[in-house]
């Protein structure tokens, strides 16, 4: 896939944007239209779904976002649009062939099409040859840097406290809970904190316009360009980077992924993304162990590198009732002693309790090293006052009972 020879994080911000999703519109297989029609409504015209036709986007997906759903990519064009987005999330990839005929049509249209699927649309000769033939864009949104570098533990050097969201499995809201949690700290003038989202995918670029897919990056290589990734971001001038987890360190199928961006941002402090609903991990039959092995494994993995900790969990309780929602998050607070919430169900009193949690963590991250500086110069001036007292008087030699007295206590 080609790549590009610079390392530039910044990308467009495309706008009039199609979403297509033919006969896929739900919350697992849509992250990229979940994610843009959450974060940024305002630029999506419309979604491009024959079987929902007409639907209410907040009863069939929990998202209330006045955004049509409408039929074909002809009446996506008489809405305007200039871009089409393909927003479907397939294992492995590709591009499913129900959804060519639709973006055959739009580069007729001369629409543009934005990609996030492994399957690069600069790669398809079928696509790249209709899009030279209208004069159409062509936008990968999982190109990465020629680059190769390792990551070396540097990360840990950022002036700003770094949050990573982690979870048991894939999508279960690491990119969500992130994005959202940046956006709460920032508007929440209170927090007196600036957060910066660091985006390591294809829906977060599409979202922010800035970041890189690290799930393409060549497995030796994914870890440093994840470090590169935080550092760059920590020019910024913010206190607090929020840091887009992917997958799981569990998974069979995306563990890799999970491992590089745990020990390329070396975390001061992680949220844990959880479904409870969720039996086993997602295209597999293998089952879903307990909180408390996540909880270990995350924090035991980091930490020979860095001492970050699990401070709040996320959960994802969309497939529940709402009674059984608040007993997920009761049980689940019992059984970690962490604080919980769903901050899609508990809207911003949710958010706020994941976020009193992330900046509590980077309150005591910050008192140990200024007591110890502290400290140290209060031992320095002990030691240089003994020593100048040393100097001054002479040296007597201990009586019987001093001698007693300084066994006694030393016993």
């Amino acid at each position: 896939m080609p790549g590009s020879h610079d390392f530039q994080p910044v990308h467009p911000i495309y706008r009039r944007l199609a979403v297509l999703t033919e006969g896929t519109l739900d919350i697992y297989r849509n992250k990229t239209a979940m994610g843009l029609l959450r974060f940024r409504p305002e630029d999506v015209v419309c979604v491009i779904d024959s079987n929902h036709v007409g639907a209410d986007l907040k009863q069939l997906c929990g998202i209330d976002a006045k955004v049509p759903v409408v039929g074909d990519i002809h009446a996506a064009i008489r809405l305007g649009v200039e871009w089409l987005v393909i927003g479907v999330n397939t294992p492995g990839g590709f591009l499913p062939n129900s959804l060519r005929p639709q973006v055959y049509e739009a580069i007729r249209n001369r629409i543009g099409v934005i990609s996030g699927l492994h399957e690069s649309v600069n790669g398809d000769p079928n696509l790249v040859a209709l899009a030279a033939r209208y004069a159409v864009d062509l936008v990968n949104l999982r190109a990465t840097p020629d680059e190769r570098m390792v990551s070396t533990g540097k990360a840990r050097e950022t002036k700003a406290f770094r949050l990573l969201t982690v979870g048991t499995d894939a999508n279960i809201g690491k990119t969500m809970v992130a994005l959202a949690l940046e956006r709460h700290l920032n508007l929440h003038k209170a927090y007196k904190t600036k957060a910066r989202f660091v985006s390591t995918s294809q829906d977060g670029i599409l979202i922010t316009g800035r970041g890189i897919a690290v799930d393409r990056m060549i497995s030796d290589f994914a870890g440093g360009l994840v470090e590169r990734l935080v550092l760059h971001e920590d020019q910024d001038g913010a206190d607090l980077l929020v840091i887009e987890g992917q997958n799981s360190i569990c998974s069979p199928c995306y563990s890799g992924t999970a491992l590089s961006l745990l020990h390329g941002s070396c975390p001061d402090a992680m949220v844990l993304c959880h479904n409870p609903s969720r039996q086993r991990f997602r295209h597999t039959d293998a089952p879903m162990p307990p909180l408390a092995t996540f909880i270990e494994l995350y924090e035991r993995i980091l930490a020979p590198l860095h001492p970050g900790k699990i401070v709040a969990i996320s959960l994802n309780t969309l497939e529940m009732d709402p009674g059984a929602a608040r007993a997920a998050i009761e049980e689940t607070h019992a059984a970690t002693g962490l604080p919980v919430a769903d901050p899609v169900r508990e809207g911003d009193l949710g958010m706020q309790r994941i976020a009193e949690a992330v900046l509590a963590a980077k309150a005591r991250h910050a008192k140990p090293r200024v007591a110890k500086k502290s400290a140290g110069r209060t031992t320095a001036k002990k030691v240089a006052k003994a020593q100048a007292t040393k100097k001054a008087a002479p040296v007597a030699k201990p009586s019987a009972p001093a001698k007693v007295r300084k066994a006694s206590k030393a016993s």
